[in-house]
């Protein structure tokens, strides 16, 4: 949240006009790594919430709530990868 906050004064204030915290090049590839971590920590516990769901015997129709959060990680960590190539690609 506190990054989040200090990215929308940076952008508000016009200190970085094309995306925030990324736009300062090697902060930005900073960041993305973090968020990349981040991401990957989440990973672990959505496989944990999966592991969990299935040894306390869950209800079936929970299941997609687990499928969901699983694949929002996913695509999370793809974007924040993305984003981490165009920082790197626009640096030439």
């Amino acid at each position: 949240m506190v990054v989040m906050a200090i990215n929308l004064l940076l952008v508000a204030f016009g200190v970085a006009e094309n995306g925030g915290l990324r736009s300062f090049g090697p902060l930005g590839a900073l960041v993305g790594v973090i968020a990349i971590l981040l991401g990957a920590f989440f990973l672990t516990l959505d496989f944990k919430q999966i592991e969990d769901g299935i040894a306390y015997g869950a209800p079936r129709n929970e299941s997609w709530l687990a499928a969901f959060g699983l694949t929002m990680t996913l695509v999370w960590i793809y974007v924040e990868m993305l984003r981490l190539v165009a920082i790197f690609s626009s640096n030439d």
